[in-house]
């Protein structure tokens, strides 16, 4: 299944820690290959776990001058008088 900009964009926007670096090129318009190349050559800040990339989100939206996502509110325990 491809991916499509939109896709990404609202994954970004929900507050998705990490994206793909398919998901890079897809926002960016750049081909598979060249976002991996940009990764290894160390032009994109990359998160590496056992062979497998992943781009910081912060990272992305701040590239695409994204608004940072709002944090959901902290649930209250009951009883702290918190309304």
């Amino acid at each position: 299944m491809e991916t499509n900009y939109m896709d990404v964009i609202q994954r970004l926007n929900a507050g998705e820690p990490t994206i793909s670096i398919e998901d890079l090129g897809v926002v960016l318009g750049l081909s598979r290959s060249t976002a991996y190349n940009a990764a290894k050559d160390g032009d994109v800040p990359v998160i590496k776990v056992r062979g497998r990339y992943r781009i910081p989100s912060a990272w992305v939206r701040h590239l695409l001058q994204l608004q940072v996502p709002a944090r959901p509110a902290e649930p209250q325990p009951e009883g702290s008088g918190a309304a």
